[in-house]
């Protein structure tokens, strides 16, 4: 009889593990120049950048036009070029398998797209993007935006994402 009780009690602890794997990436996450939300839709798991740390282009590059949102000027498609990087879904293919989530990766820095998995370790959302095998590719790590270091609460107000790291909605009196 113990034993009949032990069993679905197992299962049930590693059905609760593997969902709250699964739902571990859900959240807003952040490197030193970008934040990224990641939700799952009907298309699977989205990475839409939410946040950029310098949202528009400056006199002193020679890309964009100074004072105009930055946009997708690496992409090889030509006719994608123009839109903007804010609100951008970099996933496509994502599901989850094997403990990780995998699909592909768009990079918009490069125009190219890679094979990827993200993971949780340590706290931190890991994110690699390959071509081949993953030993060929490159980590990038991204801190919980509830962390609230000064880069993030500025990249926070810069895109007037309110609600997040103490910061509230300016109301202007009548």
């Amino acid at each position: 009889m113990l034993i009949k009780l032990k069993l679905p009690l197992v299962f049930l602890i590693c059905l609760t593990a593997a969902a709250s794997d699964r739902q571990a990436v859900f959240g807003r996450w952040a490197d030193d120049r970008t934040i990224l939300e990641i939700s799952e839709g009907q298309a699977g798991l989205s990475a839409k950048v939410v946040a950029i740390k310098d949202p528009v282009y400056t006199r002193e590059e020679n890309l964009g036009v100074p004072g105009q949102p930055r946009v997708d000027l690496s992409n090889p498609d030509a006719a994608l070029r123009d839109r903007p990087l804010l609100g951008l879904d970099l996933l496509t293919d994502y599901e989850f398998a094997d403990g990780k989530w995998q699909g592909r990766i768009y990079d918009p820095e490069s125009g190219k797209t890679y094979s990827s998995y993200m993971k949780i370790d340590k706290g931190l959302l890991t994110m690699r993007g390959y071509i081949g095998l993953p030993l060929l590719g490159r980590t990038a790590e991204f801190v919980p935006v509830n962390s609230c270091t000064d880069l993030i609460v500025e990249m926070l107000r810069i895109a007037q994402l309110f609600g997040n790291c103490g910061l509230e909605q300016q109301t202007t009196s009548p």
